[in-house]
């Protein structure tokens, strides 16, 4: 059977209730949905709708325990307790809605579970004890103080994606793509309703606008008000990027509309431009695939488009193909707690509407693993790990289509993915070099390349080791 993607109140309302319940009971925790048997307190219930709030929102439902529909009406002090819990134990107190919904318990006897949904907040929450926690995919963390500095200070770029866009009306919206959006979501009501409780739709006054992520999701034309919002592909013929009488590019295409449309039309682009490769995939079977696999660049795009600061004008989400490397490139820096060494780890939406939006069309499914699943893919096919950069306006992601680079990554410690790029974009490294790339001095610089020369990886080119014009070369017959 499968289960309804019920995420708000909204869609609880327009389910038939086996449908709920069967969800409830089966569906697996996520970054917006979490079970808690009716034994928990106030004060933690508490601690679970901040990290929602602070997080992405999401749907908590009380009253299941191991699958088993075990109810709550056996327990109406504790049900007090949770319709309080976040007026008595958040700050600011968390936004949510409540409702209940009927069912039999474990027993056979008539009961009910009740069903939190927390809004996404532009608000840092803590609890009484100035404690903060954050949802991160299945779980509720919490931050140490200086985590949770940075996310108040990071608040203020999460919420622009629920802004009403300026001078955008309903009809703005494509007809087509919201129809399509309310049969993703399984929505039998009204649409608008659905729009609203998924926050691409606000009320101004007594007209409905879209917001900033109703128009990059839904709109017929979000370019008009974003003239930004838009992927760039360019193909070039080596690897490097040259100008002037040099230039080596040999694509440039801009792909333009609903953000959903752009990320789909770089899937079609791109599985046409990568070198291929005959693999043994999962299903048994020898296929031809991209060189670099389909799901590490393909999330790559996906969580350029979800976590790209649309504040930021005069730039966009760019994809660079060179003959040795993919390269992915967004503005703005990671946001929220997400940093370069706990990127596999840590999640942050930027624009959490927007994720959600994408997850409910289908594209990153598997937001709470998305990036581990890149690097795992990465070392399936015996190729590095992706390299994340982080400049003070953007942050890139490069995968690299070299599987001698890996070997070279293997023999030396962890840190060293800027060496590698540059030994397998340009064949070569000087002495001087390597210890600027792998921050070491020269003695442990020339250590690693030595090892790296015995075992044949690399060989030095030069009259001696003192050569001030040698260099270390990559011997691609070698590993």
């Amino acid at each position: 059977m499968r289960t309804a993607p019920v995420s708000s109140i909204e869609q609880l309302r327009l389910l038939p209730e086996d449908d709920v319940l069967e969800t409830f009971r089966r569906r697996a925790e996520d970054q917006w949905f979490e079970r808690k048997c009716p034994r928990i307190t106030g004060r933690a219930l508490a601690d679970v709708m901040a990290g929602f709030a602070n997080a992405e929102g999401g749907l908590i439902v009380l009253g299941i325990q191991d699958g088993a529909l075990e109810g709550i009406s056996a327990l109406p002090g504790r049900v007090n307790e949770w319709r309080q819990a976040a007026v008595d134990f958040t700050e600011p107190p968390v936004r949510h809605r409540i409702t209940t919904i009927a069912c039999s318990n474990t027993a056979g006897q008539p009961d009910e579970l009740m069903i939190i949904e927390v809004e996404a907040s532009e608000h840092l929450h803590q609890n009484l004890r100035g404690e903060t926690y954050l949802r991160i995919g299945d779980e509720n963390r919490r931050l140490d103080t200086f985590q949770a500095a940075e996310l108040r200070f990071d608040k203020g770029d999460s919420v622009y994606d629920g802004t009403i866009a300026p001078g955008a009306t309903r009809s703005d919206l494509d007809d087509s793509l919201v129809d399509r959006y309310i049969k993703a979501i399984r929505s039998q009501g009204r649409a608008d309703e659905a729009l609203m409780a998924r926050g691409l739709l606000a009320r101004d006054g007594r007209r409905l606008r879209p917001t900033v992520a109703g128009l990059l999701v839904l709109g017929a034309a979000p370019q008009r008000p974003y003239p930004q919002a838009f992927v760039r592909l360019l193909r070039y013929s080596g690897s490097s990027r040259e100008t002037g009488a040099r230039l080596n590019v040999l694509r440039d295409v801009r792909l333009e509309g609903p953000v959903g449309a752009q990320v789909e039309a770089a899937r079609r682009r791109l599985v046409r431009w990568i070198p291929s490769a005959i693999r043994l995939e999962r299903r048994g079977r020898f296929e031809s695939v991209t060189l670099i696999p389909r799901f590490a660049w393909l999330e790559a795009i996906v969580n350029a488009v979800i976590h790209r600061s649309y504040t930021i004008a005069g730039d966009h989400v760019r994809v660079e193909l060179f003959d040795d490397r993919l390269e992915v490139t967004s503005p703005g820096r990671l946001p929220g707690l997400v940093r370069v060494d706990n990127i596999r780890s840590i999640r942050f939406a930027r624009n959490p509407r927007v994720a959600r939006a994408l997850a409910d069309l289908g594209y990153g499914r598997e937001l709470g693993e998305g990036v581990d699943r890149m690097f795992q893919e990465m070392e399936r096919v015996g190729l590095p790990d992706p390299i994340y950069t982080q400049s003070p306006a953007s942050v890139t992601v490069r995968f690299l289509a070299d599987t001698l680079a890996a070997h070279v990554l293997s023999e030396l410690p962890a840190g060293s993915e800027r060496f590698v790029e540059h030994l397998s974009r340009t064949g070569r490294v000087t002495t001087s070099e390597a210890m600027s790339l792998l921050a070491v001095s020269r003695p442990s610089a020339l250590g690693h390349l030595h090892r790296l020369s015995e075992t044949e990886l690399i060989e030095h080119v030069g009259t001696s080791l003192k050569d001030p014009r040698g260099f270390w070369r990559l011997r691609r017959g070698g590993g």
